[in-house]
């Protein structure tokens, strides 16, 4: 039997009052706490009853931690208007409280029976784009209760269990205050067309008179002409063919929203290689070298990213080192989480301060006399114009002597549609 060659066991500490007594004063002062051991002897059982008193005593505290800074609490409190609806547009959730109309009124509504009549179609035509598209979508709304607000963006997604679309959200930000600026906004871009009409006709009109009669003027007299006239008539022709020039770029500028075109997509690599071949004899004027890099689709303004190419390369051309080839490579990268592209237009030219990096984007802004560079200067601005109406930004780095790089981002996809 070999009783006497086994070892004795080992007897289990029995409970004690004070470990009762330490885990009920943490439970107390809900402080965090192990649970307590349990031993043997009489309270034993007593252990086990306040270990399991204690997990749901927890269980209740992050319960209402949660509760007060959690999801709940963001939504509750977010100025957003938020909906949950399933896909017969039946409102399932909404976190929002309006004068005179309580959620509960809300709960199991058709979400089209809140809008204006004028645009339920269209809401509705959006809506149905988003359950059978996957895709989410922003559109312009004005309000159709009365809330305080003048205009909301609206930003629609699809909600999905699995690999099933099974409803949408919608949720309503107050964007008055933008919109009140956007429209001001608009208004002086009116103001600048009429500018841009006035330049057009009844500046260029006169301008083409006194050249024309510059041009009369040296044919017909020339040889009467002192050779001070003559200095008189060929200053007189240049500074016309300088404000030819500039009304020119001024309507540019002006344009860049008013006739603006609706985006589409725009294959970049095609529009960089008709813009060289566009520039192909100022190229072989100034003996460059332009190398093109992976250049993206994206939604674009067609003419409008052509005319930010050629200003671009243009702008390296025209800045180049006296007795250097200019080399010019126009390159990229996208960011996939952001869903934006970065090109680079870098070249090898006569640089510049970046104390002026901000500078040279601003109207008629010249870094250089007109004696040693031409242009009038709003190349640049119009790039900037034609950038941040996509969305985007332009941005110059540069060494004085060795080249500059102009760095633009640009969304892929264009959230607001035209």
């Amino acid at each position: 039997m070999g009783g006497e060659d086994e070892a004795p066991e080992t007897a289990t500490p029995e409970t004690t009052v004070a470990e009762l007594l330490e885990l009920i004063r943490r439970m107390t002062a809900w402080q965090p706490h192990a649970p307590l051991r349990v031993g043997s002897g009489p309270l034993a059982p007593l252990a086990v009853a306040l270990n399991d008193l204690s997990a749901r005593l927890e269980a209740r505290r992050t319960k209402k931690t949660e509760d007060v800074f959690g999801i709940q609490t963001l939504i509750a409190q977010s100025p957003n208007i938020m909906f949950a609806c399933d896909v017969e547009a039946r409102i399932r959730f909404i976190n929002y409280t309006l004068p005179l109309h309580t959620p509960e009124m809300a709960m199991g509504t058709v979400l089209y029976s809140w809008f204006d009549p004028n645009i339920v179609e269209r809401v509705r035509g959006i809506i149905e784009k988003v359950l059978t598209s996957g895709e989410r979508h922003a559109f312009e709304i004005p309000p159709s209760l009365h809330t305080g607000a003048e205009w909301y963006m609206a930003r629609v997604a699809p909600i999905r269990r699995e690999q099933e679309t099974v409803g949408f959200t919608v949720i309503l930000t107050d964007i008055t205050d933008l919109k009140r600026s956007q429209l001001n906004l608009e208004r002086s871009n009116r103001e600048l067309e009429s500018f841009a009409y006035v330049a057009s006709h009844d500046l260029q009109e006169p301008l083409r008179k006194i050249q024309t009669f510059g041009e009369r003027l040296v044919k017909t007299s020339a040889a009467t002409l002192s050779p001070e006239g003559r200095d008189y008539v060929e200053r007189m022709q240049g500074a016309a063919a300088r404000m030819r020039r500039l009304i020119d770029d001024l309507l540019t500028f002006s344009r860049v929203s008013s006739k603006a075109r609706p985006y589409t997509q725009v294959d970049l690599a095609v529009v960089a290689r008709e813009v060289l071949t566009d520039l192909e004899s100022a190229i072989e004027r100034a003996g460059a070298t332009v190398t093109l890099g992976e250049l993206p689709v994206l939604e674009a303004d067609a003419t409008q990213m052509r005319q930010l190419l050629q200003n671009l390369v243009g702008n390296a051309l025209k800045f180049r080192r006296e007795g250097v080839p200019a080399v010019i490579s126009l390159r990229g990268t996208v960011e996939p989480r952001s869903q934006r592209y970065e090109l680079v237009v870098e070249d090898n030219g006569i640089g510049f301060e970046e104390k002026f990096a901000e500078r040279i984007f601003d109207v008629f802004q010249r870094l250089h006399g007109r004696g040693q560079y031409e242009g009038t200067g709003i190349g640049l601005a119009i790039c900037r114009k034609i950038v941040e109406r996509h969305g985007g930004h332009i941005r110059a780095r540069s060494t004085p002597g060795e080249g500059s790089a102009f760095l633009v981002s640009l969304p892929l996809k264009q959230l607001m549609r035209q």
